[in-house]
Parts: structure tokens; C-alpha cells; sequence
């Protein structure tokens, strides 16, 4: 071997290691070790980097090829959660079949983040859910519309014929921005919980027993711990992208970031326990709905996984991305569902009227 091939397989045995660790930390709860969580997060950059290898390797005929691939077809399922190629070919009739769609709103765009003039685009998220029609309608962000002369809760059932609703906010008592989880149905709700994290104030699940002809379905609607980047982190990111930053500000600005997004993985881990437990207990068939911020690569979205199935894997197309202002590859809404219950669609919807694009996934119930 040359100098130059050493080096080579040297850095490619790096990039090896890195995804390995990634599909580790499926498994290995960021609360145990926190630094594997990091490296699912880079999942799509780190297999890049060893698709890259392979064609190098081929291009100079050259074995060494075969470290990535082996690695890379080891994690087969993660690629598939983040990537599907085409769905199922088989053509299931609508006829039957319930549609359940999941929007993370940001408050109705409460603050007019997406436009500097001052108009909001709720209306937009408004008609945007009437036109959809879902027969399940989950809501992470919700705002209940308080202080704006309205009901927002009201709008949505008159406007999408929602007869049925449960609104669950994180404090009821809480005046100047009453904000949280709602469901809305056009099927009887016939129970609700409220399921809090035991590491957060503002963040849980709630969960409704739908009934549905004769059979009750629960539907669970969550919003896990967010990162809680503020205004300085953004703007940190801005000027070092902009221009060359001096090296304290560069680490200063880059330790805050890290740190708000190790202890985010660790409250995540808890809460997805807590979730994965209370499905494990349900007597009826579920279909969970939700915010996770975070991708299919970590330990969260594992513990769901085990329990239920992702309607993106099952017939999902494309990248698959949900968050419309970061990473072209950012999935982090999900659908899930009980395996007695069949996937026979799932979109997403490419409208930035919130930072996250709507999710849509149909059901066929069991016979």
C-alpha cells in the first residue's frame, strides 16, 4: 500500500466507525450515553460519506470498497426509514378506510414568523385542513386562539365538520398563551388521558378512544422535547456562516448548541419510554401521531418502532422530509399504527404555512 492508500482506508475505517456508532444508538439510550445520539443525528452526512468511498474504492479498482458497502447493508432498515424509492404497486380502494393526518401548526403562526409583513398564514393552515378532510386531525403546537377574540378549536370543527374533539393544554389555568395538544374526530370519542413526561412541564401526550363502526381505536397525539434553540443561537449560526467568527465566539456559541441538544436527546429518551410503555398497555389497536424532533436514526424513535409501525416505511415515497426550514432530509413527524391495522397511504404535504409540513397516512381497519 502507497502512503496516499494508507491515509485513505484510514479516513474511510473513520467514517465505518461513525456509522456504526449511528446504528447504535438505536439501542443505546442517550441517557446511558449521550455522544452515540450525536452521531444518529449525522446519519444521512455519515452515509454519503461512505457511498462516497465505495465509488472511490471502484473508480481506482481497488478492494477496499467493501468496508463501507458491508457497513452500509448492515443498516438496510434505517436507510429504508429515511428513503423509499416507490410504495407498494398493489391499488387499495379508499372505500373503508379512515385518514389521519398529523400538522405541527407553531401556534397558528401566532408571532408571523414566515412573513415580515404582518399577515399570518393561518388561514392558509385553516383551508389547508378543511380541503384535506381527514377523518382524524392530530395538532402539535395547538393554540387555542385566546386573546384573538376567537376559538380556534371552534373554526376547525365548523369549517372541517369535526364533531368530535379533544383539546389538552399543558396549563389550563395558563391565560397568556394557552397552548398545547387537540384531536379532532368525525368519529364518537368515547375516552381522553392526558399522559405527562415525568421530565417536562410543556411537552407530553394525550391519547382518545375513538369508536369507529364497532371496533374503538386509540389515537395518541405527542410532542416530544424540543431543542429550544433561541434567537442567539440562530444568530450565531448566521454570522459564522456569513462571515469567519473569532475562535471564543465560535466555541462559546458552539457549546450552547451542543449542550441544548444533549440534554434535548436525554429528555427524549425518557419520554419515549414513557410512550412505548403506555402502547404496550393499550387494549385497543393505536395510531400514534406526533412531533418527535427526532429523526429515524435515535433511540426515541426506536422505542416507538418497536411497538408500532411507520406509515413512511410501509408506503412512503421520497425523502420523506417534515421540517421545512432545516436539513433537506429532516423526518422527525411521524404516523405510526398497530400492525393489526393496514397502511394503504402516506403523504406529505409540501406547504410551508408552519415549520413543519403536514403529514397524511389512510388506514384500512381490520376485518
Amino acid at each position: 500500500m502507497s502512503l496516499a492508500t494508507k491515509i485513505m482506508v484510514l479516513v474511510n475505517l473513520v467514517f465505518v466507525g461513525l456509522l456504526l456508532s449511528s446504528y447504535l444508538s438505536l439501542y443505546i439510550s442517550p441517557v446511558k450515553f449521550w455522544p452515540l445520539a450525536f452521531a444518529g443525528l449525522a446519519y444521512p452526512v455519515i452515509l454519503l460519506c461512505n457511498l462516497f468511498f465505495i465509488l472511490f474504492w471502484l473508480v481506482f479498482l481497488k478492494k477496499y470498497f467493501v468496508l463501507s458497502l458491508i457497513t452500509i447493508l448492515l443498516g438496510y432498515n434505517q436507510a429504508k426509514s429515511y428513503i423509499k424509492f416507490s410504495g407498494s404497486e398493489r391499488k387499495l380502494s379508499f372505500e373503508n378506510s379512515i385518514k389521519v393526518m398529523s400538522y405541527n401548526v407553531r401556534l397558528f403562526d401566532l408571532y408571523n414568523w414566515h412573513n415580515e409583513s404582518g399577515k399570518t398564514t393561518r388561514n392558509e393552515i385553516f383551508n389547508l385542513i378543511h380541503s384535506e378532510s381527514s377523518d382524524i386531525l392530530c395538532i402539535q403546537d395547538y393554540y387555542s386562539g385566546a386573546g384573538k377574540h376567537a376559538d380556534f378549536a371552534d373554526t376547525i370543527s365548523l369549517r372541517s365538520g369535526y364533531k368530535y374533539r379533544s383539546v389538552e393544554l399543558f396549563d389550563r389555568k395558563a391565560k397568556a398563551l394557552p397552548y398545547g395538544l387537540a384531536i379532532f374526530s368525525k368519529y364518537p370519542v368515547i375516552g381522553t388521558k392526558k399522559l405527562e413526561f415525568p421530565n417536562s412541564r410543556v411537552n407530553f401526550c394525550q391519547s382518545c378512544d375513538v369508536l369507529i363502526g364497532k371496533d374503538t381505536i386509540r389515537i395518541m397525539n405527542l410532542h416530544f422535547e424540543s431543542v429550544k434553540f433561541g434567537k442567539e443561537d440562530y444568530n450565531f449560526v448566521s454570522e459564522i456562516t456569513a462571515t469567519p467568527a473569532a475562535n471564543e465566539n465560535i466555541k462559546k456559541g458552539s457549546l450552547a448548541i451542543f449542550s441544548k441538544m444533549k440534554h434535548a436527546f436525554i429528555k427524549r429518551a425518557v419520554q419515549s419510554e414513557t410512550v412505548a410503555e403506555f402502547i404496550r398497555n393499550s387494549p385497543y389497536p393505536v395510531i400514534l401521531a406526533g412531533d418527535f424532533n427526532d429523526t429515524p436514526v435515535s433511540y426515541s424513535y426506536r422505542q416507538i418502532a418497536n411497538e408500532l409501525d411507520d406509515t413512511f416505511v410501509d408506503e412512503g415515497k421520497g425523502i420523506g422530509q417534515t421540517h421545512s426550514q432545516m436539513l433537506p432530509m429532516l423526518r422527525i413527524d411521524y404516523i405510526f399504527h398497530s400492525k393489526v391495522l393496514q397502511t394503504i397511504e402516506h403523504k406529505t404535504i409540501d406547504k410551508d404555512y408552519s415549520d413543519h409540513f403536514p403529514v397524511v397516512a389512510r388506514f384500512i381497519l381490520p376485518d
